[in-house]
């Protein structure tokens, strides 16, 4: 499996915003999000991907096909708890074809190789399928070391560790 990771740059917008639309269809199973008049749903979490400093967007690859995307952020707030100096998991999005190959555990795992300090990642109370998912990949990258717990902003779970060198 040769799986790429690959920040996205202004010229990869198109790519990423199109995988992104099939992302918030995932999501309107549970959201129901309305589209807009042209059919496409709004993107506001995109908002300062390739202008801020803190965003960081990447696309996905596999074996030379696109497969998903995510967006890690480093705000000096995070959105879920309200904690500074955060890394978060802010999108993540493996498309249904891809899934269950360990695509999104190898993904995750090399985002996170690449960004140290505390991580947050969260999950929406609606989204069952993610629960189980990042509660096995953070117990294995972390060996178990992380905590859990409810957000106190947001309607979900959200788990955070520390991935600095020791």
């Amino acid at each position: 499996m040769d799986l790429e990771i690959i920040p996205t740059r202004m010229d990869d917008q198109t790519t990423f915003r199109n995988l992104f639309q099939f992302y918030l269809y995932d999501f309107s199973r549970f959201m129901h999000w309305p589209v807009t008049y042209g059919g496409r749903y709004i993107e506001d979490d995109l908002e300062g991907c390739w202008t801020s400093e803190t965003r960081h967007p990447y696309l996905f690859r596999l074996d030379g096909d696109w497969c998903g995307l995510a967006i890690i952020n480093e705000d000096k707030t995070s959105p879920y708890t309200g904690e500074t100096n955060r890394i978060a998991m802010s999108e993540f999005f493996v498309m249904a074809g891809y899934r269950r190959r360990g695509v999104g555990r190898k993904a995750a795992t090399n985002l996170f190789d690449r960004y140290h300090g505390t991580w947050e990642v969260f999950q929406m109370c609606q989204n069952l399928d993610a629960l189980p998912f990042w509660r096995s990949v953070i117990r294995q990258y972390t060996r178990g070391i992380y905590q859990e717990f409810k957000s106190p902003l947001e309607d979900g779970t959200v788990q955070v560790f520390d991935n600095r060198p020791r």
